[in-house]
């Protein structure tokens, strides 16, 4: 009874964390932001939802997941679920990686787990996948770290949250078989193939190889926070490569003070680890080192992976290094843990009075929270709801009731955007997603002045295009593109490009979005054998969770009929 009461808080205390994040996401809207964007309609008919499009499936399957649920689930509410439910998950999972130490070093994890630059900086960027990967590697260590018990249905479903990107997927199978390996290797990898099987087919059968820009590497390297330095930055799961992202507080010198005295304790955490319980040491601190490194491979050496991006495309997963701090993030809470333990026995020591551990324990506790103060409130207010403009419906209304075949297009030709109705916040460009249309648009980035070459052949082409003033609508119409879209605030007096100019308008009138139409387009439609190899990574997928679904269900069923018929044989005696 005393450890489900633990359990109980440790679950109140981590889902009232998260609500501290999402205090200023009630009400209606979505929020977007970078890499984060959400909208009121999916449509499952479009190719790049599942991998078949001409761009790099980076977004599967994340996007057919999310557009899969939408049918059901308000797309609102569950962003806000899918949000607050990682946060609060991570937190609990990594309490369970202590669940031997107590409930104060307990709660010490889960504030950590959850309470950090990473899952601060990443929010911002709007890399919700990630956040929902990170929620989930402690749960699969907590699966595989006994290899007599391995609980199968945890690290099933822990895996499919891990999957739902490539750089993600990859860190869910490095974790799993580090953590997990006396459990069975192949046993790990067969099942890791079978839940990445969308990305992993949708990547496999793209007519063209992956090209990643070897400058992205410098572009993407990461970046110092404030006094720490490049080291103590990293060391306290900070460092992404996008400066706009770090929160306030990270660059001043009473947050460094105590970032200090953290990882101050987190070391005398680690030697007091080491005393006790070296097995799970062992492969946790792997991680972190792994972690670290990969961290810090676009800094210290940036001339090594520039070189491995452009002997190998498929490498540029590797380019924002400081995402991999993820697999460092079970060894720092637990440690931090063990911190909190060893400082609340010392000040009982002192005082001689075992009460006052909770002390010590506590202050540890409060380290986090004092450190990020502007993770509460939605980032210091960087991620709040709004609502797209009417003019985004109007405009979709125009398309879905057009007979202009081909695909759509975007301008202007940039992936992301500031626009003011979003209040001025950069995303990636919306339209791209908004409308029932298989949509091109441009995934050139530009990071600190450096303009990264596209990665989708069908954009470059578009692009050329683009470019050329002497180019006619018909040679955007021989690519497959039908229609365009004009984001007039994005554009501002910027000429349209010669291949657009003379396209037709087909409406709406006076909007914020205008609605261009080209002649003689075919939408460009992939393989019916890579169809066929997608839906069967899909399904497989599918297939792999559904009846990890069903045996957790069974498994539910049969615990509360337990419950139940306990209860009834309590009140007959």
């Amino acid at each position: 009874m005393m450890q489900r009461w633990r359990d109980l808080v440790v679950v109140q205390w981590s889902v009232l964390l998260a609500l501290l994040v999402a205090l200023p996401w009630r009400g209606p809207g979505f929020l977007l932001s970078y890499d984060m964007v959400w909208i009121p309609t999916w449509t499952l008919d479009r190719f790049d939802l599942w991998g078949t499009g001409s761009a790099v499936p980076r977004a599967v399957p994340s996007d057919g997941v999310v557009a899969v649920l939408s049918q059901v689930v308000d797309p609102v509410v569950l962003q806000r679920v899918m949000l607050i439910g990682a946060l609060a998950l991570g937190g609990v999972g990594a309490a369970r990686l202590v669940d031997h130490l107590g409930l104060g070093a307990r709660l010490v994890a889960a504030t950590y787990a959850l309470w950090n630059p990473f899952v601060a900086e990443r929010l911002v960027l709007g890399q919700w996948p990630v956040i929902i990967a990170l929620a989930c590697l402690p749960w699969i260590v907590v699966a595989v770290r006994d290899p007599r018990h391995v609980r199968g249905v945890v690290l099933t479903l822990a895996l499919a949250g891990t999957a739902l990107s490539v750089a993600t997927g990859l860190m869910g199978l490095v974790v799993a078989l580090v953590a997990g390996w006396r459990s069975g290797v192949l046993r790990i990898v067969v099942l890791a193939l079978a839940l990445n099987a969308p990305w992993i087919v949708a990547t496999a059968v793209r007519l063209a190889p992956v090209e990643s820009d070897p400058a992205g590497v410098r572009a993407f390297a990461a970046q110092s926070e404030g006094p720490l330095g490049h080291a103590g930055t990293m060391a306290s799961l900070g460092g992404v490569w996008n400066t706009e992202v770090v929160p306030s507080s990270r660059t001043t010198a009473v947050a460094a003070v105590l970032v200090v005295v953290l990882l101050l304790v987190l070391v005398a955490g680690v030697v007091h680890w080491a005393r006790s319980d070296r097995r799970l040491l062992a492969p946790l601190a792997t991680l972190a080192v792994l972690g670290h490194a990969i961290a810090a491979w676009g800094w210290l050496s940036p001339g090594t992976l520039e070189d491995l991006v452009a002997w190998q495309g498929s490498a540029g997963v590797l380019r924002d290094g400081t995402r991999y701090l993820a697999l460092a993030v079970p060894f720092h809470v637990v440690a931090l843990a063990y911190g909190a333990r060893l400082l609340g026995r010392r000040v009982a020591g002192i005082v001689s009075d075992g009460r006052w551990a909770v002390v010590g324990t506590a202050a540890v506790l409060a380290l986090p929270l004092a450190a990020l103060p502007d993770l509460a409130n939605g980032v210091d207010g960087r991620l709040t709801p709004v609502e797209y403009p009417d003019d985004w419906a109007a405009a979709a209304s125009v398309i879905a009731a057009s007979d202009v075949p081909g695909d759509l297009l975007t301008l202007p030709f940039q992936p992301y955007r500031s626009p003011e109705w979003n209040r001025d916040r950069t995303v990636i460009d919306p339209a791209a997603r908004f409308f029932d249309r298989e949509t091109v648009a441009s995934d050139a980035l530009t990071v600190s002045g450096t303009t990264l070459a596209s990665e989708d052949p069908r954009a470059r082409d578009v692009a050329a295009v683009l470019a050329d003033p002497a180019a006619t609508p018909a040679r955007l119409g021989a690519l497959g593109i039908g229609l365009v879209v004009v984001d007039v605030e994005a554009q501002g007096e910027v000429p349209l490009p010669a291949a657009v100019a003379a396209a037709r308008e087909i409406g709406p009138e006076g909007s914020d979005l205008r609605v261009l139409a080209i002649d003689g387009a075919r939408s460009v439609v992939p393989t019916e054998e890579a169809e066929l190899a997608v839906t069967a990574g899909w399904a497989l997928a599918a297939l792999t969770v559904g009846i990890a679904l069903l045996v957790a269900a069974s498994r539910g069923v049969g615990r509360l009929r337990r419950l139940v018929a306990a209860g009834r044989r309590t009140s007959r005696s």
